[in-house]
């Protein structure tokens, strides 16, 4: 069977098609699967005081250490003296790590949690 070369270039863009199809079909479904997974990921969104890389004392050292907070508003008002600036930044959180630290030990409703008693 001899085939011509209009045959094959019908052929390839036949099979480019196809593929292109199915392609388009397959992406959507994989993106809602890395959005979904990305989202579980994630965690949940907590702050801390910082003191490291900062000019820091050594109250603010050992008291930003243990302390995870709910909200940035609660960690400003628990910080380890008056007059600390230390600054307030975000961290995520593996779900089931919040479950145990938060949910488990009854702590959301005070807002904060010190790991040195969990």
């Amino acid at each position: 069977m001899v085939v011509s070369a209009k045959d094959f270039s019908a052929r390839r863009g036949f099979l480019k098609g196809i593929a292109a199809v199915g392609t388009a079909a397959a992406l959507p479904l994989g993106w809602a699967d890395q959005a979904e997974a990305g989202k579980k990921k994630q965690g949940r969104l907590v702050f801390r005081l910082q003191s490291r890389k900062t000019v820091s004392c050594k109250a603010c050292k050992f008291h930003h250490r243990f302390l995870i907070f709910l909200t940035r508003a609660t960690a400003d008002q628990h910080r380890a003296h008056p007059g600390c600036n230390c600054p307030i930044v975000q961290q995520r959180l593996p779900r089931d790590e919040f479950r145990m630290l938060f949910v488990k030990t009854g702590a959301l409703e005070q807002g904060f949690v010190d790991v040195r008693k969990v």
